[in-house]
């Protein structure tokens, strides 16, 4: 967040008296009231391109916003009203999925021919949900549409595009045959804007809704296999249930994570697409089908691009697959310009020194650890990395901070075992 200043200016009458803040990451604006005790008014004012590194006031006691983008552009400007608001009319968006027409069938989860299916090298914990990645460029775009292998971050893509995720949940976890589809997330370029949506499917799996901006919360109940006599009986296989809930994000949200820096498209970068990907029983290099679609600006050899591994592939060396897991886990905040207001930078380009976080003394919360280090090198049980992937819930300092309500178990073990293979800090 962007702190910024009580508005007395003359030409918005409607803010006189309001605090005026932004958001550096996602670039909206709002305005606050508050009597000493409550807040009395709160509204969104602007959603914005940019990077908003301050307000202040002009000579004439009007709002000004600075924007401050990376590469040294931005500039200062002033906020004017859209008719009798701020903010413009927005696009109508499809309620449901079956109006979107990506798909073919919806309660087949059948996508158009033209909807480009995908997966990544390093995924992003999701909870344990298993997931569907696909991509769509209009067909007025796709002519001219090229893919440049050689960009660090995101790729670019033309207005229009759609970015689709679908999740699903097992109901009876370790068993494929039961899931379930829960979520089918869009992300949307629009006039220039990245712009994300989510749809809540039906239990009868026939279609989904848009959400409301302001995201949901949803409990599921999961079948799980209990030890040996735990469930009271010593015969036959024995279940229990546990409630798991699934947070749909808010439109805000959304864009806290597909950050700016990181140029909004996450999984759509070369080091993540660098693999092979099952076309439905055809088996082929990801950069190959798109050179065969002529998406390519230009063909280069896989081999000598960057690649993540799987952080979760034990055949792969343990730093390796650390720094993959923090890549696409927290590198979007973590990185130059990226919003995170820790100095660290977590990219997997970056050398261990300008990660600057072995042996480094935490600038925030220690949590009670011991000599606690961001990460204590030959010491698990001192380092704050570790704590923050190893908890969850209100309070508890979870990173990463959003979408996420269970512990990816699975990475607080590699984590216990790179950072114990890590050489220890000389006394």
């Amino acid at each position: 967040m962007t702190g910024g200043v009580v508005y007395y200016g003359t030409q918005l009458p409607e803010l006189t008296g309001a605090y005026i803040y932004g958001d550096h990451s996602t670039g909206r604006i709002w305005g606050i009231r508050h009597d000493g005790t409550k807040v009395t008014w709160h509204k969104l004012l602007a959603d914005t391109t940019f990077n908003i590194t301050g307000f202040g006031l002009d000579s004439r006691g009007e709002l000004l916003i600075a924007d401050h983008h990376g590469d040294g552009e931005g500039g200062y400007y002033y906020l004017e009203p859209v008719g009798q608001t701020f903010l413009s009319a927005t696009s109508i968006f499809p309620r449901k999925l079956s109006d979107s027409g990506l798909f073919i069938s919806v309660k087949d989860h059948a996508l158009q021919p033209g909807v480009i299916p995908y997966s990544v090298n390093a995924p992003l914990w999701s909870d344990g949900a298993y997931k569907e990645r696909y991509f769509a460029v209009p067909e007025h775009a796709a002519t001219n549409f090229k893919i440049d292998l050689a960009k660090k971050n995101g790729w670019d893509f033309p207005d229009q595009t759609v970015l689709v995720k679908s999740f699903a949940l097992e109901t009876t976890a370790g068993d494929p045959a039961t899931r379930r589809w829960i979520e089918t997330r869009f992300l949307t370029k629009q006039a220039g804007e990245w712009v994300g949506y989510a749809y809540q499917w039906n239990d009868e799996q026939t279609d989904a809704e848009l959400v409301a901006a302001t995201g949901l919360d949803r409990e599921f109940t999961i079948r799980v296999a209990c030890p040996e006599r735990a469930c009271g009986s010593d015969s036959g296989p024995q279940t229990a249930t546990r409630k798991q809930t699934w947070h749909f994000p808010s439109r805000v949200e959304c864009m806290v994570c597909h950050s700016r820096a990181a140029n909004f498209v996450l999984g759509l970068s070369t080091a993540q697409m660098n693999k092979e990907h099952d076309y439905g029983g055809t088996i082929e290099h990801q950069f190959r089908v798109f050179a065969q679609l002529d998406l390519l600006k230009k063909e280069q050899d896989s081999a000598k691009l960057p690649r993540l591994v799987d952080p979760y592939d034990a055949s792969q060396p343990l730093e390796s697959r650390a720094r993959a897991y923090l890549h696409a886990n927290c590198a979007i905040c973590h990185m130059n310009a990226g919003g995170g207001n820790a100095q660290i930078d977590l990219e997997y380009s970056a050398s261990l020194k300008r990660l600057n976080a072995i042996d480094v003394a935490p600038l925030h919360h220690k949590f009670d650890l011991n000599d606690a280090r961001l990460i204590a090198p030959g010491h698990p049980e001192r380092s704050v990395l570790l704590y923050r992937i190893a908890h969850r819930g209100p309070g508890s300092g979870q990173m990463p901070q959003l979408a996420t309500n269970i512990v990816d178990e699975r990475a607080v073990q590699l984590f216990e075992a790179w950072i114990r293979s890590l050489p220890a800090a000389e006394q």
